[in-house]
């Protein structure tokens, strides 16, 4: 059975108009417009939509005072070279979009929903994707140091180029999700692997972990 690759994204950004800082705002629907050059901290952006948008060289807030993005959607947009320390972005829906070549500490986005998406070239200390449904996610040339998947649903994910240090799935549901080429030095929910492609160097790797799951003695 050949596994199935993430449909890509499809974003088409023409005509935007200048952003401010000022234009973001809770429960706001901001269109076709690019930001650029901002300072997001503490910015309430719940529930906000972009729309056919452009992110550019932005600092959604460090730590201490992170923006709130919670319940936010995005939809043809690209997020390109900004940064967070913490990204609240829980409950969130995330569609036809990109974030390219960004830094990323803790991302707090549980409980959301991500179909067609585009994640290149950043670096994730902690992703934090517990409770959520992805669909044609791709995570390109990243480094990731830990991705959390407890009880997602996901389908047609992959992660070429990447690298994860560790990979939690407890629970998790997974389809078409191809995971060769990863070698992550923590696993944890084996058992929910059932619908994950993995390489034979892998199999190798894991056939410790396999034969702890299913109670298998190796002397």
């Amino acid at each position: 059975m050949t596994t199935e690759a993430p449909r890509p994204p499809k974003i088409s950004l023409n005509s935007l108009a200048t952003g401010y800082l000022g234009d973001i705002g809770p429960e706001e629907l901001l269109e076709g417009m690019e930001f650029t050059d901002l300072d997001l901290a503490e910015v309430d952006a719940t529930q906000t939509t972009f729309l056919d948008c452009l992110l550019t060289n932005l600092n959604f807030g460090d730590a201490a005072a992170p923006i709130d993005l919670t319940g936010a959607r995005l939809s043809g947009t690209r997020i390109s070279d900004s940064r967070a320390d913490t990204w609240n972005m829980t409950r969130a829906n995330i569609l036809h979009t990109e974030i390219t070549g960004s830094r990323l500490g803790a991302g707090v986005v549980y409980d959301s929903e991500w179909e067609k998406v585009l994640i290149a070239d950043c670096r994730i200390s902690y992703l934090n994707l517990r409770g959520s449904k992805l669909t044609d996610v791709e995570f390109r040339d990243c480094k990731i140091d830990e991705i959390d998947l407890d009880r997602a649903k996901v389908s047609r994910v992959s992660f070429p180029g990447s690298t994860v240090g560790a990979f939690q799935c407890e629970g998790a549901t997974l389809g078409n999700v191809d995971l060769r080429g990863l070698q992550p030095h923590k696993l944890s929910g084996i058992h929910s692997l059932r619908g994950a492609t993995i390489d034979d160097t892998q199999l190798m790797l894991f056939a410790e972990l396999f034969a702890s799951e299913l109670g298998i003695t190796v002397e």
